[in-house]
């Protein structure tokens, strides 16, 4: 069933309320992101004896926040410029996925991914080296993560940030 929305531009929007859930959202989702991640990368650490390593658990719960807060001010700049020129009334619904890849939102969670991650990877590289002197010991999971978690958080958080900042406008994509 296809919902149609009407488009109102008589008033103009209060742009910051778009803008005043950003943290609280992205500090849940850190929170919950980076508990699971430090039970999956170190449950021998955290139901176990290993020695817990701070860097990784650090980095689970600091990346996920901060690639949420920067993909949600970039889904709500989208959307709002969105809005503004496509201001014709009665536009369909499109579905959640065509909305993740559509709007340029893989390029700009790609884009934060490659950032995020190579920042993640210096210092996981850094960390390696003053402790072991080589990077033989060099944790490639841990690396791998630095950039598609991020990709993938990034999607997830712009779609959902865009589609939720539209239908605040009253314009379903």
């Amino acid at each position: 069933m296809t919902q149609i929305y009407d488009v109102n531009y008589t008033q103009k929007p209060q742009t910051p309320r778009y803008y005043a859930g950003i943290i609280p959202r992205a500090a849940i989702v850190a929170v919950v992101i980076g508990t699971v991640l430090t039970l999956t990368n170190q449950a021998a650490a955290v139901f176990g004896n290993e020695p817990l390593e701070y860097l990784p658990m650090t980095l689970g719960f600091v990346t996920p926040f901060i690639v949420v807060a920067i993909s949600q001010l970039m889904a709500i700049k989208k959307a709002l410029s969105d809005a503004k020129q496509n201001s014709k009334s009665g536009t369909e619904i499109e579905g959640f996925i065509a909305t993740a890849f559509g709007h340029d939102i893989p390029l700009r969670a790609v884009i934060v991914s490659l950032i995020i991650g190579s920042i993640n990877s210096a210092i996981i590289i850094s960390v390696t080296l003053i402790e072991n002197g080589n990077l033989a010991d060099l944790p490639f999971a841990l690396m791998a993560q630095a950039y598609t978690l991020p990709a993938l958080f990034g999607v997830l958080s712009q779609a959902i940030t865009y589609r939720r900042t539209l239908h605040a406008l009253h314009v379903v994509v």
